[in-house]
């Protein structure tokens, strides 16, 4: 659904929204349903971490069975890589064929999904999910889109609490002062030292305190 196409040279480039469950049923074992086709993940960089000990996995499976009409909104998607996809041109929904694919970024939300189906194959009815399909022959291109696409800077959880109502409050009150609290990691790097504030020592010193 509401696909986008672009080619560029030796690569081809289709960016689509798929239904949740059309990417379970690519990534199902044909001779055992009740399992995923781990060899569609050979060029993935990472395996799959699971739920249970995963807390990240864990949010993705609950977003797609409580939160499953926004899950396009909330998830990253998938990146896929083939030799070849073809479908019938004029199509609102056309039903894309591809060959010899690997899915090279988005192993942990395609795993979670296969879990959620299991508990609550009907809320993934509503689960729709971004898709990036690359097209190229060139085995090259291939693994460099595996890297890159799996490739940045860690994020820590005080980055992700970072634009948090009470971390911009505390941000103006310390203007206010004179002071430049760091909600972000070196936000005010330009700025004094003795002016700064980091968020996370802060916090630690307030626990100590």
């Amino acid at each position: 659904k509401q696909y986008f196409e672009r080619v560029d040279g030796n690569i081809r480039g289709l960016i689509a929204t798929l239904p949740a469950k059309e990417l379970i049923r690519l990534i199902t074992d044909p001779e055992d349903p009740e399992k995923v086709l781990v060899d569609v993940f050979n060029d993935n960089v990472r395996i799959y971490l699971g739920t249970k000990k995963n807390p990240i996995n864990q949010k993705i499976l609950n977003s797609a069975l409580e939160s499953n009409f926004q899950f396009w909104y909330l998830n990253n998607g998938i990146t896929i890589t083939c030799n070849s996809l073809d479908y019938p041109p004029g199509t609102r929904s056309p039903l894309v064929k591809l060959s010899d694919f690997q899915i090279v970024n988005g192993g942990q939300t395609s795993n979670a999904l296969f879990e959620a189906n299991k508990i609550s194959p009907e809320k993934l009815e509503d689960v729709l999910i971004l898709v990036r399909i690359y097209e190229t022959k060139n085995r090259e291109i291939s693994q460099t889109i595996a890297e890159t696409t799996n490739s940045q800077t860690p994020i820590k959880s005080r980055d992700l609490h970072s634009n948090d109502e009470i971390q911009r409050k505390l941000t103006v009150e310390f203007e206010a002062m004179g002071y430049f609290y760091e909600s972000k990691t070196y936000q005010f790097k330009n700025e004094s030292t003795e002016l700064r504030i980091d968020a996370l020592t802060a916090g630690q010193a307030f626990v100590a305190y």
